[in-house]
Order: C-alpha cells, then structure tokens, then sequence
C-alpha cells in the first residue's frame, strides 16, 4: 500500500512538473488538490508530534507521581515506627509512673495509695478475715532531733525492712505516712496473727540499727491492731487500729494493744 502512495505521488508530482500539461484545465484543480494534500498530511504529522508530547509528559507526569507516591509512603511508614516506638515508651513511663505513685521513696514499700486501694479490694470480697495493724516508731522525733534526719531516715527505712520480714507471707505492709506503717493480714487466723504483732514488737526491741558514720540506733515499736466486725467501713477499722495504737502508746509503748 505505501509503494502505491509513492507511486502516486510521483505520477501526481510529474505531471504538475510537465510543461506539456501546464495549459490543461486540470492542470490548477490538481495543483490545488496536492497542496491541500500536503497541507493535511503537515497538520496530521504536527498532531501526531503533539500526541507524542502529550504521552511523553502524562508518563513522566505518572513516573514523578508514583515517585512522589512512594515517598510519602516511605514517609507514613517512618512516622508509624516512630509513632509505635512512641507509643510503646509512652506506655511504658505510664507504667512506671503508676508504679511511682504506688511506691514510698525512702523506704520502697507500697505507699498510703496503694494500701488504700488493696483494702478496698479486701473489702469487696472477703472483709470477714481483716485484721489491720497500724505501727509506730516510739519516739521518733527524739531520734532526728538528736541525730538528725538522716539518720531518722536510715531509721525509717531499717525498721519498714524488718517489718517487712517479720510479717512475711502473712501480710501486706505499707508506710502509712512519717513514722508510721500498717499491715494487712487477709488470711491468717487472729491466733496467728497476734503472735505475728507481738513477735514484731520483741524483735524491733532487741535489734541495732547501724545507721550513718557507723552510729547504732535502737528503738522499739507500738502496735494497734483491729480485728473486722461486720459493722466495719476501711475508715472505721482504721480509727480503731490507730485508737488501739495510742492505747499502746499510752500503757507505756513498746507492746500492741488489740482493739475486738
């Protein structure tokens, strides 16, 4: 098919060049009609040029598109890691902040807080086997006054411990806040828990805290304790582990006082 274009064209070119055809009356019309063959054939090669064009730049267009598009999934996937690794240390500084505001500084053992929280939950399910021992350090304040309060601290923290080992499985302890601790016994039977209390009580009095500067500190402690009636609200049994604390404390210190 293009050999006989070519061919045509050729035909069509040598007759308008022919002098022998110059005076025909087709001459012009022929003339005419090749120019505005031409004509077209420029406006079809121009198209096409356009087109080209056109899809070169929509596939660069797609190309930068696609480059742009990996990029910002490149970019999401860097802010998800870093928002998952933020996540995860948010969690865990939740955590350890929950576990610092449940938590006595000085002396490492659970706090007001936390003991308030572990009533609640004893009083919800098994209030019946309570027993609350609140315990105080006798005079406490003579210790800082004429030592100072570094060693009242080192004090603190020596007598919390032995509490904290006398009491063993038997019991939760906390610092209640200064000098005092409280205990909770939630399975032990009253027999066993009062020998518990009073064995503290001995135990506390013949120990010898080496403190600062290699100082030896002895003291002694009061013990309340408040046996659950079915009357009993935490506050209740509270009031009455702390009242039977300063009937220790009055009697002479260094000894519990039950209060039934």
């Amino acid at each position: 098919m293009k050999s006989n274009i070519k061919d045509l064209e050729k035909r069509v070119t040598d007759a308008l060049g022919a002098v022998e055809y110059s005076d025909h009356p087709l001459h012009q019309i022929l003339a005419d009609l090749w120019d505005y063959n031409q004509d077209q054939w420029n406006r079809v090669e121009q198209m096409v040029r356009v087109s080209d064009a056109y899809q070169d730049m929509m596939l660069k267009r797609e190309k930068t598109l696609g480059e742009r598009f990996d990029k910002h999934i490149r970019q999401l996937e860097k802010i998800t890691r870093i928002s998952d690794r933020y996540q995860t240390a948010l969690r865990e500084a939740n955590l350890e902040l929950e576990h610092a505001s449940l938590m006595d500084t000085l002396t490492g053992l659970p706090n007001r807080r936390k003991m308030l929280r572990l009533l609640k939950r004893e009083f919800d399910h098994r209030p019946e086997q309570l027993k609350l021992a609140m315990i105080d350090i006798d005079y406490f304040k003579r210790i800082n006054d004429e030592h100072g309060h570094l060693v009242g601290d080192e004090v603190l923290i020596a007598v919390g411990h032995l509490i904290e080992q006398s009491v063993g499985e038997l019991g939760h302890v906390a610092r209640w806040g200064g000098e005092e601790f409280l205990v909770v016994f939630s399975h032990s039977d009253q027999a066993e828990v009062e020998h518990c209390v009073e064995s503290l009580v001995k135990i506390v009095k013949s120990a010898k805290f080496d403190v600062l500067d290699g100082q030896m500190i002895e003291t002694s402690v009061s013990v309340g304790l408040a046996v659950y009636q079915p009357e009993d609200t935490i506050d209740s049994m509270i009031t009455r582990a702390d009242d039977a604390l300063y009937g220790a404390k009055n009697s002479g210190r260094n000894r519990y006082h039950s209060s039934h």
